[in-house]
């Protein structure tokens, strides 16, 4: 029996299963865990030369998995030097104010890039025109993009730049929005987005790496240590996940990325192309599955949803895709043996979603695929049951919820009826569905303790609404950990080897500077980690 390398002890383990922490620590050896338990299991592994900490009351527990990001360009709408955050400005004015002194600041970047924009927050809650950005920016291309990355604006120097006219057709899956003249007004929808991406994210491949890199060591000091990396990626490059395996094989990206790409490249390309395309053995960058969206987001009304918007009684929204091409290429994946995840936060969406996974059981036979949906936000009573039925993980993020919450954009979009389905944390864990937690970075931070702090308080974070938003959907904290750790392990394939401290497992470990079950919900928001292991090596140290 062999010693262990590394000794991590505290009064506080959490497994990633269970529901409390205990008293006792993790032995490390060769990259796995030999054991999880307390001293009398550790003694037998620690030798001479076995590191041991002890880490008091810090909580130890297994490396935590956001399963749901868009990682490349998160990394490039979180680099201060690339674009400029708009999150907390209360009015276009304020905004302009600062898109105006980061322009002044940055006088060689090309593109002029405001993101996280909750134009909600607004005397006039809509996305800008073009008009309206070039009274303060004419001469330089500027691009906003609205926190849910649903609804964007542009100047009329950017729709210039990328040629958009009043003859430019929409894009599958999106709208250029026009005034009464038939001119576009420069706001643009979901997949409209498309003129804009590829010019607007590629930096030099260097300025890239660079982002890469700070987002990483920024997950490290979060206790993170693997994502899921979902289609679409966001920026132009090619293919960035091949720029992340180059820097982890130099041993510069120490981060596990699992990534799920265009279901659509189905119809013309063999899963074996697609394998090959996004395979990088040797490397922390692992590709497993296909992912597709459906529809958008309630607060602005491109949510596909069973009956009429409360506040916009004409529409139920619509599909960001044409439904059959979803359906089709569900089947098709299903046929051929491959895991697909599909955006759905409308309940028609996620109702068309679950059907057409029971289509594809019913066709071709419970394969022990893991499916998931991501989002989940308004589910009609009579549709819980079947994602444990048919083995459908929901991803969810609940910071988005707290977003929809502090201007009460989801009430006034739903109605209260349909407000008290949304979010239903504790009833998809109460069906037997295997929930998994993550945060859709960059549409909000990459940070999992506030997803923590939301799916177990559902509470804003200042404290103004200490009863909870339909608190019967507040989860406990053993089942956040467990959703950012097993649940996400189990949804991706990989819970054979992560997502628990369990013996013969891959050692991604994780001490985080609070015991989360023993403090505050504000302490829980300050919560980072002072140690992170990735496959036992030591990635980050406070």
């Amino acid at each position: 029996m062999g010693m262990a390398d590394l000794v991590l002890k505290s009064t506080a383990v959490f497994t990633g299963d269970g529901s409390q922490p205990f008293k006792g620590g993790v032995a490390i050896a060769d990259g796995r865990i030999l054991t999880c338990g307390d001293e009398r299991h550790l003694a037998p592994f620690v030798g001479p030369s076995t590191d041991v900490r002890d880490y008091g009351d810090r909580l130890i527990m297994p490396g935590l998995i956001d399963s749901h990001t868009h990682f490349a360009q998160g990394a490039m709408t979180t680099d201060p030097d690339f674009c400029v955050n708009l999150i907390d400005c209360t009015s276009f004015e304020q905004c302009m104010e600062r898109v105006v002194a980061f322009a002044a600041a940055h006088p060689d970047n090309e593109w002029i890039l405001g993101v996280q924009v909750i134009q909600f927050q607004w005397e006039i809650p809509e996305m800008p025109t073009a008009r309206m950005i070039d009274e303060y920016i004419s001469d330089r291309p500027v691009f906003l993009q609205q926190v849910d990355m649903h609804t964007y604006s542009a100047n009329t120097c950017a729709m210039e730049r990328v040629g958009v006219t009043r003859e430019t057709p929409d894009p599958s899956g999106g709208r250029i929005l026009h005034d009464a003249d038939g001119n576009p007004t420069g706001v643009f929808s979901n997949n409209a987005a498309v003129f804009f991406l590829s010019p607007v994210y590629n930096p030099p491949l260097d300025r890239a790496r660079e982002s890469f890199g700070k987002t990483v060591r920024r997950a490290n000091s979060l206790g993170i240590t693997s994502v899921g990396a979902v289609h679409p990626t966001f920026v132009s490059l090619d293919n960035p996940y091949e720029v992340f395996a180059d820097m982890s094989r130099k041993g510069e990206f120490p981060l596990r990325v699992f990534t799920y790409t265009d279901l659509f490249d189905l119809e013309t390309k063999t899963p074996d192309e697609v394998r090959a395309k996004y395979s990088f053995p040797g490397t922390t960058i692992e590709w497993r599955g296909f992912k597709e969206f459906v529809d958008g987001v309630c607060s602005d009304h491109t949510a596909w949803m069973l009956e009429p918007y409360a506040n916009a009684p004409e529409t139920c929204g619509e599909p960001a895709e044409k439904p059959e091409r979803v359906r089709a290429g569900i089947l098709k994946a299903c046929e051929l043996g491959y895991p697909v995840r599909i955006h759905a936060i409308g309940d028609h969406s996620i109702r068309f979603v679950l059907d057409c996974f029971e289509e594809a059981e019913r066709l071709y036979g419970k394969k022990g695929l893991r499916h998931c949906i991501e989002h989940n936000e308004t589910i009609q009573p009579e549709d819980l049951p079947r994602y444990a039925r048919l083995g459908i993980s929901p991803a969810m993020q609940p910071w988005h919820m707290l977003l929809d919450m502090a201007d009460l954009a989801k009430d006034a979009a739903v109605g209260p009826e349909r407000a008290a389905l949304s979010w239903p944390l504790h009833s998809l864990l109460a069906s037997g569905a295997n929930v998994h937690l993550g945060s859709d970075f960059p549409v909000v931070g990459i940070e999992p303790m506030e997803e923590v702090y939301g799916a177990v308080y559902r509470m804003l974070e200042d404290g103004s609404n200490p009863d909870g938003w339909f608190p019967a959907e507040r989860i406990s904290m053993a089942e956040a950990l467990r959703a950012y750790t097993y649940g996400s392990a189990y949804a991706m394939g990989l819970d054979d080897r992560l997502g628990t401290l369990a013996a013969g497992k891959t050692a991604d470990v994780c001490v985080l500077d609070h015991n989360l079950f023993a403090c505050s919900p504000s302490e829980v928001l300050a919560t980072q980690a002072s140690l992170t292991v990735l496959g036992g090596q030591v990635v980050f140290e406070a």
